[in-house]
């Protein structure tokens, strides 16, 4: 009888059905059968996992501990594995290489990625351009069962009209990022997962106990189930009771038994080191003009807010906050907005929009073009909007600093044209945030956040770009911030709150997912500023939310420890 676990040769579709036909009628068609032959010894003439076909193929730079986290998965754990490095030691990586070693050798045709919403394009660009295969990110229910290679959030899969089909589909192989989802057995989503029918199997996380060994235990009964027996059973052989529920007993015993499932690197015991990565916050003064054009039209927003319901909870809600992002930027970048609202209603925004053509300087540009040419190398700005980038890219024109731009108008070619500029010839590559996903900026060590997103995540992602595995030199973070603006308080939350710049990337999803209320840190800052009447209620509320930041980084802090007390069953 075949182990549920057993790799399986997948033969080519149409012999398969050729086959069956013949047998179903009583006659076996020996050309059917000569095709399964061949291609089963093709299959066994290839190598063995003693070495990884695709290193070849991939166009990345791997490390050795991801090399050999790969060839463990497929060699002693036979495809079903915990991948739980530390956090920036790229568990993609080492999932992408099991992968393709899985699909070369044809023991994988039918793959599904789970993760959640915001990295389904950054697991698409990557597996696109890092390991030349592609996949559809699918967020319609008939999508399940038509492609071969499909990404999916979490949240939408687990909804029971997507669950019902993808359920219905035997996946050859199934990835789920950020794992630690599934620690509670109790959620639709672990007994959604729990009910798929998989092959192989990764999950990824960089800390699988959080509260309790029972957390772990959830995790890899999902992953293979009875290595570690009922609950009952575990909970007996290694949780003490009436102390620490992370701690385990029998460690050793523990530590056998998941080294037949579970890979953790940590920093500390692996030959990559990562330079050291320096933030800076550089205040900007506004010019008079720009003060009063900021005043003028933060009043008008306010009052916008305060006018409705419905202008706070629906769409108006979203364009008011979204003004005041571009107010913060540029004159340039609040015009074009102005302009489109005096369109719709001639006042009060008419007149507003005339105010803000008529500013011609830009106290962050100026303080930008300063930053580069004192840095005296390779630099790289982000900014949302694509009137601010525009004015920057032609300042740096005059000030003789040659610049490239990227942005998301740009096609796929293009794209990766004004990558080779920056990378060749130009100092400065000003992006908005599409340049955030997927892109490896090693080559570059100054990044500029010349606009601050409300979502932090975001602001993260964009540090990944330069500090990262690769990178040689010391990484120089440079964060703007125009003075008396609600940026600059943002930028006080997460620099004294957080103290997010002080964080190990991937960190900071683990502190905010401490925030009590399930509110993002975007929408809580979006419902602050909408809700309140004034400067003075807004200032008092965002001291709260800062009170609560820093409860959930002490939260955190005791998270962290559970992650050393992990790694501990390894040493």
């Amino acid at each position: 009888m075949l182990d549920r676990h057993q790799p399986l040769i997948l033969f080519d579709e149409p012999a398969w059905k050729s086959l069956r036909s013949a047998v179903e009628k009583g006659r076996p068609d020996p050309l059917a059968w000569f095709r399964l032959r061949t291609e089963a010894e093709e299959i066994a003439l290839s190598p063995g996992f003693e070495e990884l076909l695709g290193l070849d193929l991939n166009l990345i730079d791997e490390y050795p501990h991801q090399i050999e986290a790969a060839l463990t998965v497929l060699r002693r754990m036979r495809g079903r594995a915990l991948l739980a490095d530390e956090v920036g030691l790229g568990k993609t990586i080492e999932a992408g290489l099991v992968m393709k070693e899985l699909l070369l050798r044809g023991l994988a045709r039918k793959v599904l990625v789970l993760v959640p919403a915001s990295l389904t394009v950054q697991w698409q660009e990557e597996m696109e351009t890092k390991f030349g295969e592609s996949f559809v990110i699918n967020r319609a229910e008939e999508g399940w069962e038509e492609h071969q290679r499909l990404i999916g959030s979490l949240d939408t899969a687990k909804r029971p009209n997507h669950a019902r089909r993808i359920e219905a589909v035997e996946w050859d192989l199934l990835i789920v990022d950020e794992a630690h989802k599934l620690r509670n057995h109790r959620t639709q989503l672990w007994r959604f997962m729990n009910r798929l029918r998989k092959r192989y199997v990764l999950f990824l996380t960089a800390t699988p106990v959080h509260n309790d060994l029972r957390e772990l235990y959830n995790l890899i009964t999902v992953l293979k189930p009875g290595l570690l027996g009922t609950y009952p059973q575990f909970r007996k052989q290694f949780i003490q009771p009436g102390e620490d529920r992370r701690r385990a007993k029998s460690r050793a015993r523990l530590k056998t038994l998941l080294r037949d499932v579970m890979i953790r690197n940590r920093r500390g015991h692996i030959s990559v080191k990562f330079p050291p990565r320096h933030a800076y916050t550089v205040t900007v003064d506004l010019s008079r003009e720009e003060r009063d054009l900021y005043e003028s039209v933060s009043e008008v927003l306010r009052e916008q807010a305060r006018a409705g319901e419905s202008a706070r909870r629906g769409t108006a809600g979203l364009r008011l906050v979204t003004m005041q992002e571009q107010l913060c930027s540029s004159p340039f970048a609040i015009a074009s907005a102005l302009e489109r609202m005096a369109q719709r209603e001639r006042d009060p925004w008419q007149k507003l929009a005339i105010k803000a053509r008529g500013i011609t300087s830009c106290g962050k540009i100026d303080s930008t073009v300063r930053i580069i040419a004192e840095a005296q190398d390779k630099a790289l700005v982000f900014t949302d909007y694509r009137s601010t980038q525009e004015q920057l890219l032609s300042r740096l024109d005059a000030e003789g600093i040659p610049a490239v731009a990227f942005h998301g108008g740009l096609s796929p070619r293009a794209k990766e044209q004004a990558v080779e500029m920056f990378r060749e010839n130009a100092t400065v590559l000003v992006s908005t945030e599409s340049g955030a996903e997927g892109r490896n900026l090693q080559f570059c060590n100054v990044m500029i956040n010349y606009d601050l997103p409300w979502n932090p995540m975001k602001l993260e992602q964009r540090i990944g770009r330069i500090h990262r595995l690769g990178q040689q030199r010391e990484v120089f973070v440079f964060n703007l911030a125009a003075k008396g603006t609600i940026e600059e308080r943002i930028l006080d939350l997460l620099t004294r709150k957080i103290r997010m710049f002080e964080l190990v990337i991937g960190e900071l999803d683990l502190i905010l997912g401490q925030m009590e209320g399930g509110a993002t840190f975007e929408t809580t800052l979006r419902r602050i500023w909408l809700e309140s009447a004034s400067n003075k209620a807004m200032t008092e509320s965002l001291d709260d939310f800062g009170d609560r930041l820093v409860k959930a980084r002490n939260r955190f802090a005791g998270i962290r420890d559970a992650e050393l007390i992990v790694s501990q069953i390894f040493q």
